[in-house]
């Protein structure tokens, strides 16, 4: 395949582990205020499972569904939930990367 960057496919690995720290932070950040509640629980559990890369594509397909239904009932911005929800979908495909507890599905 042609390519004009081609040592970029190098960090490949990289990406996953990434794009994992700013789920799992934005998530902790987003739930935070909100860990009373089931949602915010749940939240948070995503969050944390995704942060340390343990069942990480199970937790970002909950992630998903968790952000699809904020995004769809409207709690919070969308803005700030469409990334999320696109980084969410991204590991679950790309799988959790380097630094992490599980082997990708």
């Amino acid at each position: 395949m042609l390519s004009v960057w081609p040592n970029l496919f190098d960090y490949q690995i990289i990406v996953p582990f990434i794009l994992r720290l700013a789920l799992g932070g934005s998530l902790l950040v987003l739930y935070l205020p909100t860990w009373r509640s089931t949602r915010g629980l749940f939240g948070l559990l995503a969050g944390i499972l995704i942060l340390i890369g343990l069942a990480t594509q199970p937790a970002s397909l909950a992630t998903t569904l968790l952000l699809t239904e904020e995004s769809w009932y409207g709690r919070h911005q969308r803005a700030t939930l469409l990334p999320l929800l696109a980084i969410a979908l991204a590991l679950l495909f790309l799988g959790p990367g380097l630094f992490a507890f599980d082997w990708p599905l």
